[in-house]
């Protein structure tokens, strides 16, 4: 059942945003969706690697899009940034892909609140288990495009999220305070395909960034394009 509500959608290219786009898309009007490209990597509020190829997202489901920047991680001026483009949009409540962090929900609420508007997190406490199962039983491609903590190895950046990855991923942060959906940093995502989505991306080009003495690092996608799921040709 979809409401009469009308709403944008913050979506970083990750998992949890896209799922929660997936969701807001059977229960409301999505008018848009928003993406906030901070500059810097340690952003307070904003999932940095990759969020420039969710213009794909945003063409293949034919939504509009709208973009802006944060120019340093100065949390105000983030949330400032965050409702100034909320007031764009003209709709009536925010959706974003929150699971934990008390934290963020109350920034986002923050901003939404400045703009008129209502916030609304509709993955918010949902068990890690259950988020990870819903992802793969309904065919997301999610890849890993950064690990930055222990047990999240160099290999894993690029690589599927996948029932194997999932058991690995287990195995490592079971009785530690790791989380096994990154919701504390562990890692972040980026959706090549979705069950909603008419086209999947694929990667042309792509890059990995590593710190060895920090065993941490990304994977960046350089060029990237829409293929047609029906389409013959790869």
């Amino acid at each position: 059942m979809v409401f009469s509500i009308q709403v944008t959608c913050l979506v970083s290219g990750g998992k949890d945003s896209v799922l929660a786009l997936w969701v807001a898309l059977h229960k409301y009007e999505v008018q848009s969706i928003i993406t906030i490209h901070p500059e810097k990597s340690d952003s307070y509020l904003f999932h940095t690697p990759n969020s420039r190829h969710v213009g794909l997202i945003a063409n293949m489901l034919n939504i509009p899009h709208l973009t802006s920047y944060s120019s340093d991680n100065n949390l105000n001026r983030e949330v400032m940034v965050l409702k100034d483009i909320l007031e764009e949009t003209n709709t009536e409540a925010v959706i974003t892909g929150g699971l934990r962090s008390d934290f963020q929900r109350y920034k986002f609420n923050r901003a939404a609140k400045l703009a008129g508007m209502k916030c609304f997190n509709p993955l918010w406490r949902l068990k890690p288990e259950k988020l990870i199962l819903e992802l793969l039983t309904n065919n997301f491609t999610v890849i890993f495009v950064a690990v930055a903590s222990m047990g999240f190895s160099k290999d894993l950046l690029g690589k599927k999220i996948t029932f194997e990855t999932l058991e690995r991923i287990r195995k490592f942060t079971q009785g530690t305070d790791l989380s096994l959906t990154g919701e504390g940093g562990e890692y972040e995502s980026f959706v090549l395909n979705a069950p909603f989505f008419p086209s999947e991306i694929k990667i042309l080009r792509s890059k990995v960034h590593w710190d060895e003495s920090r065993e941490e690092g990304s994977y960046e996608i350089l060029e990237a394009k829409l293929i047609e799921k029906n389409s013959f040709f790869r």
